[in-house]
């Protein structure tokens, strides 16, 4: 079955709605100057009220090796996301950190799709996964045609929302969708919306 990830998790009351859905991940955005951005702080007490059954990401932006690793140090999240224009170069020193560290912390890579060469960037990444957007958080659908024969497994991004993850699946067949403002409303997690989207991708056969 398609991986589940719900991005921008930042509230008590959010860490219910996905303990009472669980999907496979949720994302917390580890980067300052966005709008769903949580501290490590509350990162970290979130988690601890979290299902174990459901993953962490944390989303990063163009961060220094050395803050990134403070989530690691920390056990605040189970998967690095890099959302800037980390290159291959910064991923092998994230991954000398994680060998250092002695953890098993996968690393996904989004891009923002809007041609040709942006997928052929993508293929060549020596990230473990692939995220495949429209933008930073722009809640847009880009051409689902473009990534038919992307090669390896990836996260879809990108104006997913309840009424369309089923053609999104069916269509795309990602490894996992990623959606974060398709299940808000007034930009605020909606438990409907989450768990429409869910169980719309659990009843799929």
């Amino acid at each position: 079955m398609v991986k589940i990830k719900i991005c921008g998790i930042r509230r008590t009351e959010d860490i219910e709605i996905i303990n009472k859905y669980r999907p496979d991940y949720i994302g917390f955005i580890c980067s300052t100057g966005y709008f769903r951005y949580v501290p490590i702080e509350t990162a970290f007490r979130l988690k601890k009220m979290l299902d174990p059954s459901v993953k962490v990401a944390g989303v990063f932006v163009n961060e220094s090796i050395e803050y990134i690793e403070k989530y690691l140090v920390n056990n605040v999240i189970d998967v690095i996301q890099l959302h800037g224009t980390e290159d291959d170069e910064y991923i092998g020193k994230l991954r000398k950190i994680i060998k250092l560290l002695d953890i098993n912390i996968p690393i996904m890579k989004a891009y923002k799709i809007s041609g040709e060469k942006d997928i052929i960037m993508a293929k060549r990444s020596t990230a473990d996964y692939l995220l495949l957007d429209s933008g930073a958080g722009t809640g847009k659908i880009f051409d689902w045609k473009l990534i038919k024969n992307i090669g390896r497994p990836f996260y879809l991004a990108g104006g997913i929302n309840p009424d369309n993850v089923c053609d999104a699946v069916k269509n795309v067949n990602p490894y996992g969708i990623d959606v974060s403002s398709g299940v808000e409303t007034n930009r605020v997690k909606d438990p409907e919306k989450i768990g429409q989207l869910i169980m719309k991708i659990k009843n799929m056969k």
